[in-house]
Order: C-alpha cells, then sequence, then structure tokens
C-alpha cells in the first residue's frame, strides 16, 4: 500500500505490518487492538486492566487472499455455501479481500441509534475495499466497515452495497470471544427462539430455555436482541447488542471438530465461543442494485 494515500492517523495509531501484513495498531490508555487490513479483520481488543475480548488462533494464516482464523472475520456477501448451497469460497470473499485504511481519528463518542455514548478516550477507524473491481462476480458489490473502538465498548458496522444488480445479501460479523472455558459459560437472550441446527442438516428446533454447552454446536437463531455471554472462569459477561440483523449464530467446533481444522490447535477450542451477528439463512437481505445494507454489533465488557 502507498503510504503517501494513507490518511494523516491521531497520535496512538499507527499503520505497520504484524505477522507480515499490513495492520493498523491502536494503542491508547482506553485499551490496544490490532486490525489487519486483509479481511479488514480485528484480531485483537483489549481494554485496559483486561484480558483480550477475543480469540485468535496461535497457528492463524497471515497473506493476501487468506482468511484468519479468529478475530471478527466479516463475512459476506454469502454465508457458509450461500443460499443455492453451491458459492465459493465458504463465507464468501470479503475477508479474502485486502481492504485500504480510509480514516482514523481521536473521538469522544459516538452516535449508537438514536443516543449519543460518551467516551473519553476512544478511536473511530473506516476501511473500505480497495477498489471497485474487488467482487469477483463484476456487478461492483462495495463495502466498508467502521470500528469504534473504546475501553469498555466496541463497535463494528459492517456496510455493504449491491452493485449493478439485486443482490440476497448474506453478511456475519463471525466474532470469537475469548472465553476462560467455554464449557463453564452461559447464555442469555436465546431462550424460546427457533433455530436452524447445521449439525442436523439445517433441521429446525425451538430452544428449550438457554443453549448448554456440552458439545459441538452450529446454530442459526432467530435472534436480532442483545444477548450475554457469562463467563464464570474470567468473570466477565460480554454483552452483545446487535443493530439491523435478523439472525445470531452460535458456534465452537468442540474436540472432534477442532482436530480437521489446521488453523487450530487442538486444544484450543476450550478457549472461545463464536457469537455472530447475521442476516443468513432464512433471514438473508434483499438488496435492489445500488442499495445498501448496514450490519452493526455492539460489545460491552461487563465485569463483575
Amino acid at each position: 500500500m502507498d503510504e503517501n494515500t494513507n490518511p494523516e492517523l491521531p497520535r496512538g495509531v499507527r499503520l505497520e505490518d504484524v505477522h507480515g501484513t499490513p495492520a493498523v495498531l491502536v494503542e491508547i490508555a482506553a485499551c490496544t487492538a490490532v486490525i489487519h487490513l486483509d479481511g479488514g479483520h480485528l484480531t485483537s481488543w483489549v481494554p485496559a486492566g483486561q484480558d483480550d475480548v477475543l480469540w485468535t488462533s496461535p497457528d492463524a494464516v497471515y497473506a493476501e487472499g487468506e482468511s484468519i482464523r479468529g478475530g471478527i472475520p466479516l463475512i459476506g456477501p454469502w454465508f457458509g455455501p450461500g443460499r443455492d448451497g453451491l458459492s465459493v469460497p465458504a463465507h464468501g470473499w470479503l475477508r479474502r479481500e485486502r481492504w485500504e485504511l480510509v480514516s482514523a481519528e481521536r473521538f469522544h463518542g459516538w452516535a449508537d441509534g438514536d443516543a449519543d455514548v460518551a467516551d473519553s478516550d476512544a478511536v473511530a477507524i473506516t476501511l473500505g475495499l480497495r477498489d471497485a473491481d474487488a467482487d469477483p462476480s463484476g456487478q461492483g458489490i462495495t463495502a466498508q466497515v467502521h470500528f469504534a473502538i473504546a475501553a469498555d465498548h466496541l463497535q463494528v458496522r459492517l456496510d455493504v452495497t449491491a452493485g449493478t444488480a439485486p443482490l440476497e445479501l448474506e453478511a456475519a460479523l463471525h466474532t470469537y470471544l475469548s472465553v476462560g472455558d467455554v464449557r463453564s459459560c452461559s447464555l442469555s437472550g436465546f431462550a424460546g427462539a427457533r433455530y436452524l441446527d447445521n449439525l442436523q442438516d439445517l433441521a429446525a428446533f425451538t430452544q428449550d430455555g438457554e443453549p448448554h454447552l456440552t458439545g459441538p454446536i452450529d446454530r442459526v437463531y432467530d435472534v436480532s436482541g442483545p444477548v450475554t455471554v457469562h463467563d464464570e472462569v474470567l468473570e466477565r459477561d460480554i454483552l452483545i447488542t446487535p443493530r439491523s440483523a435478523t439472525r445470531t449464530v452460535l458456534w465452537n467446533p468442540w474436540s472432534d471438530g477442532a482436530a480437521h481444522l489446521q488453523d487450530m490447535p487442538l486444544e484450543s477450542w476450550q478457549q472461545f465461543l463464536c457469537v455472530e451477528t447475521a442476516v443468513a439463512k432464512d433471514g438473508a437481505v434483499n438488496l435492489a442494485a445500488g442499495e445498501t445494507h448496514t450490519l452493526q454489533a455492539r460489545y460491552e465488557v461487563i465485569g463483575r
């Protein structure tokens, strides 16, 4: 990336190579963060005095055209194999493109719906796809991702714009939350919701009570409101508040599934839970040519 095209960076933000690929580093009093330009991919958010809120695999692959295991992969414009079951690569091409830094600024609050959320020390970062030719279909689908990074709040917003043709959009913030031990975590916000179970050929079920994490899970819940992960080991709760989402996905491969993933150490499945804010499966969004959908999630760390 040509340094002469980079926007001016505020104090506490710099652009440099991490694992051999370009990344935006945030180091302010409130927190630290790492955003890789490959995939527009946030791989770390560490509020002051906390453990990292995101889990990234120590065996993750960092290279242009590859997807990083962990953090918050940007999924789209389809989810998994797509609505037709035939789309490749899995989870779309957004996470395989190299994005560019559009803007970076220090600020003291950001708009969240109709309310202003104040914070004394925060950074706003915006990335965009490098050019309109990134879409391999030739239809000119474009996207931007916006990060608002502070001490106890992280806000991620993905804007996807249809190109020259209508788009049945699937997208997700495929968030790997770092936990002390997934087997000691509990959840709230899912009770009574319908879900599709990807481990049972997408059969539909209704959640009886809250989900129990006792084995592999891969479910697409009809949940678009706040959900919480209660971490007994790290003694903290993580509240995820979606906006303009239709679904929430829960995923962990457990030991048998992790054994088939080359970029995930065998025992590391215990250290994360994916809670994904999404528009996916029967919750896809239909966009007219040139129309934009904004998918957003806000993460709050609540200590005990």
